[in-house]
């Protein structure tokens, strides 16, 4: 598991959405947690109690709390899923380098979201080693918006020669933002909000980096989804969307991260519900029946 690790003369601001009360992180956090749990809550006060929670969590240095308040935002609200909770969730969980369950939380977000993709790109980059395809990200022109966040991630993973080029265009094409402030060795000056993306950032020097891949390691395109698909775990199969919806949500409230996958049998449309097996099967599939869902293992 990762360490997070924000460099120390990083300042970073509440910035909007925090409200300066006067009062300690945690005991807003006991506020809010005494808040979720009163009678007559309405689901949207709710959600956004968990997203407040999340940000205060991330705030405090808490990133697992943090993941697990955003999961629990993304189901909070009956009948749909909050993308962007799923999205900071997914981040959180990189950062704490739990790459499986980051990927499975990106899975349902890849076809809409570019950051999604590029977070998707940048795991399997650090998985494997072949930065292939995060360095092609670099000059893409529908990822113009993320360039500064691709260059950073590129310049903290690279080794030494490339790390150097990465760095270079950091400084020169992104003097004033904070990952080329960081890269030209002036993060006094520096000043970011507390988000999912920094958090990830912030633990990428304590990666355990190695050699270059092998040449016969394949590189995986991620966008296109043409790579072998995972082991996955089915925990449902329906033949009404909404009834497919209901699992995700209540896998989604019990810890899991799921994904609808449309599929044809026997000339009827039908919704599976799955879960990513991880690196252990055998104890997702325990963890699932625990929880009370019936699940077997597809490809």
């Amino acid at each position: 598991m990762i360490k997070v690790i924000i460099p120390l003369l990083l300042i970073i601001t509440a910035g909007a959405g925090f409200s300066q009360t006067g009062v300690s992180l945690d005991v807003e956090i006991l506020n809010i947690e005494r808040a979720i749990t009163r009678q007559g809550i309405s689901v949207s006060e709710r959600h956004d109690a968990l997203v407040r929670l999340a940000q205060l969590r991330q705030l405090s240095g808490d990133i697992e709390g943090a993941a697990r308040n955003w999961l629990e935002a993304a189901a909070s609200v009956p009948g749909s899923v909050d993308d962007e909770a799923l999205l900071n969730c997914a981040y959180c969980l990189a950062a704490m380098g739990e790459w499986d369950r980051a990927s499975a939380a990106l899975q349902p977000l890849l076809l809409r979201y570019i950051r999604a993709r590029f977070l998707f790109i940048s795991i399997n980059a650090i998985s494997t080693g072949d930065l292939t395809e995060l360095a092609s990200l670099a000059d893409n022109p529908e990822y113009l918006n993320l360039r500064a966040e691709i260059l950073f991630v590129l310049w903290k993973i690279s080794h030494t020669a490339s790390s150097q080029r990465w760095q270079q265009r950091l400084v020169n094409e992104y003097p004033q933002t904070p990952e080329g402030l960081l890269a030209a060795g002036r993060s006094s000056a520096i000043m970011v909000r507390p988000s999912a993306f920094w958090l990830f950032a912030g633990g990428l020097d304590s990666l355990p980096l190695t050699g270059s891949v092998p040449a016969n390691v394949p590189t995986q395109s991620l966008v296109s989804q043409k790579a072998d698909a995972p082991v996955r775990i089915q925990t449902g199969l329906f033949s009404r969307q909404a009834n497919a919806q209901t699992q995700v949500t209540n896998l989604i409230r019990s810890g899991f991260i799921p994904l609808i996958e449309q599929r044809n049998v026997n000339g009827n449309e039908m919704w599976a519900v799955t879960v990513s097996a991880g690196s252990d099967a055998n104890r997702t599939l325990s963890e699932l029946r625990a929880a009370g869902f019936e699940a077997f293992t597809v490809r």
